[in-house]
């Protein structure tokens, strides 16, 4: 596992510019992910159709954010 990134700067830059719209509270978010304690996250699809579609694509590119910060990402299909 990836040690985990608590840089202020880091942090608030990906709050800010990514998941500043779809969080509840992102002072709280931010308060667990400045604490050092690895998070647990994850997305779960069920697709319509045989495929993944564009739309996907926004939590994908979070989830990825999460997963460079050292956090562990779940993915969840069907």
């Amino acid at each position: 596992m990836n040690s985990i990134i608590t840089d202020p700067t880091i942090i608030d830059d990906f709050l800010t510019r990514r998941i500043n719209k779809v969080i509840p509270n992102k002072d709280e978010l931010r308060k667990r992910l400045l604490s050092g304690k690895r998070l647990r996250l994850y997305q779960g699809f069920d697709p319509s159709s045989a495929n993944l579609h564009i739309g996907h694509l926004v939590g994908l590119l979070a989830l990825k954010t999460f997963q460079d910060l050292g956090h562990e990402v779940i993915f969840l299909i069907g």
